[in-house]
């Protein structure tokens, strides 16, 4: 069983997740804990792994693919899909068992996964695909109620749009050198952001401000649920009629255990990842005043999460 974290690194974690980068002199305000204390268990949270703190590049259009094939291959199907880098995250599911993956389209066009690349795999008997028609909630918007309402806005979290599912626009040269850092260290500071982009401190602070706003990126912290609490994770898909798709989105959206909400193209018009300590939990939020005019739920845990938010699951931890 994974350990779950102490109550002060927990609230790093949660600090983290409202400004991931924040300075450790910030969180330690925010918290009213000593600064050397949690710049401490925070550099250590990172350095085990334990915490990630990546920068993900919007790459535009993006489809959620659903996957069945043959018991025996679930796992090393999940294994072989995670390697390819359009791939943002692999999950296995039950009831029945299948795989569900998100895509970015722009390094694999739908066409192209559906019918070669996805069936070329052995053990492959069903492959479905729906475009992501508008993100409600990311895992870079995952609050999970760690902390108050007064140490979140203490913390003042950065500005930045809702995700976009169109084209983006193309990024200069000091752009694409700030956010290809980012893509490694989420972190990465001012002073290495302006070396590598050859501009200057201020210059790259600005251009960090402005990639942040218009959603070139958006900064996610990545950690398994379970270091937090929450033992079980359920994948939604939800019907309801189409005038009612918003409200029921951004109500899934406003709980804070749902790590992510996405409208797609088919009778099944939501998708939500979320996070719970146990199943009389997962009871209570398919029970909740979100479900108002809901006509079906298709819930179904996850049992095993190969990849998130572009990185793989299995060598966070490990790579100490």
């Amino acid at each position: 069983m994974t350990e779950v974290l102490s109550e002060l690194d927990r609230r790093i974690v949660g600090a983290l997740q409202v400004d991931g980068r924040a300075a450790w002199s910030s969180i330690a305000r925010a918290l009213d804990e000593p600064l050397r204390t949690v710049t401490r268990r925070g550099k250590e949270l990172l350095e085990s792994g334990i915490v990630t703190v990546v920068g993900l590049r919007n790459l535009g259009p993006t489809c959620v693919i659903e996957i069945a094939c043959t018991p025996a291959r679930l796992s090393t199907l999940a294994d072989e899909l995670s390697q390819h880098p359009g791939v943002v995250y692999v999950f296995t599911l039950a009831n029945p068992s299948r795989l569900i993956i998100e895509v970015h389209e722009q390094a694999f066009d739908l066409a192209t996964m559906t019918l070669t690349v996805i069936p070329q795999h052995a053990g492959v008997t069903e492959v479905s695909a729906t475009p992501v028609l508008r993100y409600f909630k990311t895992n870079a918007d995952w609050r999970p109620a760690i902390l108050s309402d007064a140490e979140t806005a203490h913390l003042g979290a950065p500005r930045r749009s809702e995700e976009s599912t169109a084209s983006p626009q193309p990024l200069d040269g000091p752009d694409d050198a700030i956010v290809s850092a980012l893509e490694r260290d989420g972190r990465t500071g001012i002073a290495e952001l302006a070396d590598l982009a050859a501009v200057t401190e201020p210059t790259a602070r600005k251009r960090l401000t402005d990639l942040q706003e218009r959603g070139a990126f958006a900064t996610r912290v990545i950690i398994d649920p379970a270091r937090l609490g929450f033992d079980v994770e359920t994948c939604l898909r939800v019907t309801c009629a189409p005038q009612h798709v918003g409200r029921v989105g951004e109500a899934l959206a406003a709980l804070p255990e749902s790590r992510y909400v996405a409208q797609l193209l088919g009778e099944q018009a939501l998708i939500a990842h979320l996070d719970a300590r146990d199943l009389p939990h997962v009871r209570e939020l398919l029970d909740g005043d979100w479900t108002h005019d809901v006509l079906a739920i298709n819930p179904s845990l996850v049992t095993r999460v190969t990849k998130r938010s572009g990185r793989l699951a299995g060598h966070l931890e490990a790579k100490n």
